[in-house]
């Protein structure tokens, strides 16, 4: 399995690998190493350190490296991770002569970091259209991806979602991490148009009895930092930096309530359907969201979370505000967390996952 995120960092690759494991496959992922976090896996790892961390170079030069490790070691599988490791492994499926799999995380050529950048978008279209007829079976992350990979490459993509694993929880029986305070919680990537500077900014209007904890890191993080700095909202604003998974959860379990403020910025947002939402469903945690077409769909149906009219910054204090002040509302929103959590498991997906591999 190729990644070219840091395998300890990545769930549904992590859980993907671990399911293959638990039915009698041997697996390796070989993804780059930017933690020194030990990883407790049933399935062995190869990690990167890389020279090139971004740009051109990074992609080049983890296919490379991919390419030249694969050449040498055996395998009756691969298993590309996204559009950045298709090319290295759809060749090696031609040399090998063996299957080669396709799980697409995002509709990656419609991402937010490829808008406006047409050279660089064009390179990614013609990529993937030379890779994408080596590709045996393809699995991805929400129906409207699947339906436009069907419609561009006429290739039935299944749908995986990547949803929590019931096991993986942790206990309540925990210490409070921020007592007599409100915690405001956002997990994942800091990436841009995911509403974090403006939460941050948010906090201005909110009193002292909030804080807004950010779990996670990525190309933001020091612009986020900064932000805090210039508002001088220290006392406000917490970051944890990168955590394992198990301890992001515990935070999770912990707080009041979710941010997952994505805007609909390219196709790849609007059909996405983030993880930490089904994080916050099994957390029992209330949200608020912008309400992209797919987030849209699973909270008018069950009514577990709040869409805000827009992502403003005063906008968004009032919304933390009135939802964590109407406790009827609030009361409601958790009961149907609690009531629909069991429709959004791994163990679900993973049923889709058995036939892929083993149909």
């Amino acid at each position: 399995m190729a990644v070219t995120s840091d395998i300890f960092t990545d769930m549904r690759v992590i859980k993907v690998a671990s399911f293959l494991s638990k039915n009698n496959c041997k697996v390796q992922v070989t993804g780059r190493n930017t933690s020194d976090f030990e990883l407790k896996v049933p399935f062995e790892t190869k990690r990167f350190k890389m020279c090139f961390n971004r740009s051109f170079l990074f992609y080049l030069e983890y296919n490379l490296r991919f390419f030249f490790y694969g050449l040498f070691h055996e395998a009756d599988v691969i298993v590309s991770n996204d559009l950045d490791t298709l090319f290295a492994c759809s060749l090696l499926s031609k040399i090998k002569r063996i299957p080669l799999m396709y799980d697409s995380h995002e509709y990656f050529t419609e991402s937010v970091g490829l808008q406006g950048r047409n050279r660089i978008r064009a390179f990614w279209l013609w990529l993937e259209r030379i890779c994408m007829p080596a590709v045996s079976k393809a699995y991805t992350v929400s129906q409207p991806i699947a339906d436009a990979y069907k419609t561009k490459y006429d290739i039935d993509f299944k749908l995986v979602r990547n949803f929590p694993s019931v096991q993986n929880f942790p206990s309540l029986e925990l210490n409070t991490f921020f007592s007599d305070r409100k915690v405001i919680l956002y997990q994942g990537v800091f990436n841009p148009n995911r509403g974090l500077e403006e939460t941050i900014q948010a906090m201005q209007f909110l009193d002292d009895s909030y804080l807004f904890v950010l779990v996670g890191y990525g190309e933001l993080e020091e612009k986020l930092k900064s932000l805090t700095n210039l508002l001088n909202l220290h006392h406000k604003v917490h970051f944890t930096g990168k955590l394992p998974y198990e301890t992001m959860m515990q935070y999770t379990y912990q707080a009041e309530l979710g941010i997952a403020l994505e805007a609909p910025v390219g196709k790849s947002f609007e059909y996405s359907l983030p993880n930490k939402v089904f994080d916050y469903i099994h957390a029992s945690l209330p949200f608020i969201s912008l309400g992209t077409p797919e987030v849209k769909k699973i909270i008018e149906k069950d009514e577990i979370g709040v869409i805000i009219p827009n992502n403003q910054p005063e906008t968004i204090a009032l919304e933390i505000e009135k939802l964590l002040n109407d406790t009827e509302l609030y009361q409601r929103i958790q009961h149907n967390q609690q009531r629909v959590r069991q429709n959004y498991t791994w163990e679900n997906e993973e049923k889709v996952l058995k036939e892929i591999y083993f149909g």
